[in-house]
């Protein structure tokens, strides 16, 4: 989801200046937010864990080519989600990865990485993108997770009607 318009672009130079302490502030206020979500508490209670978990689960900014990735269980985000000041609107990408620290930490098998196969055919992807698009909807309205999934889809390039069809569908499950 792009910038917004009159939303300020902050420099990438400057993002990789904040201070890691202000950083951790800001990944603390969306733990704490995310906490008492109720996507997260159904993501929760499927693995059997108390929602308080995610206080407890690394999570990070750094370099990365993709927005977010879960590393071993370490939720890394992009710096680059802080550029047009407005994280909140970024924490769907939070319950994205922590899908990805339980099917990492609570699985019984390792799982398929992003760069196996295709990528939204990937069961642990898929999964992860429907709890993303479900709380986008609950959040922002189906119509935002909707325009999500579109562009999701046209940025993986899927252009096969019937794929895309097939896809969409997958990924809007949960509203």
């Amino acid at each position: 989801r792009g910038s917004q318009m009159g939303v300020q672009k902050i420099d990438i130079k400057t993002i990789k200046q904040i201070p890691p302490q202000s950083l951790l502030r800001l990944i603390n206020k969306a733990k704490k937010t995310i906490k008492n979500d109720k996507v997260w508490i159904e993501l929760c209670q499927k693995y059997g864990e108390d929602p308080e978990i995610i206080d407890l689960i690394p999570t990070m900014f750094g370099d990365l080519d993709v927005s977010a990735r879960t590393d071993h269980g370490i939720i890394i985000l992009n710096y680059k989600l802080l550029c047009d000041g407005d994280f909140e609107k970024d924490y769907s990408y939070l319950i994205h990865e922590y899908s990805h620290f339980f099917q990492q930490c609570y699985g019984d098998k390792p799982t398929k990485g992003s760069d196996d196969g295709e990528y939204l055919k990937n069961p642990v992807e898929q999964e992860g993108f429907q709890n993303q698009v479900e709380y986008i909807a609950n959040h922002e309205g189906e119509d935002e997770a909707e325009k999500y999934v579109e562009n999701l889809l046209d940025h993986h390039e899927v252009n096969d009607k019937k794929d895309k069809e097939e896809l969409a569908d997958v990924l809007l499950e949960k509203i």
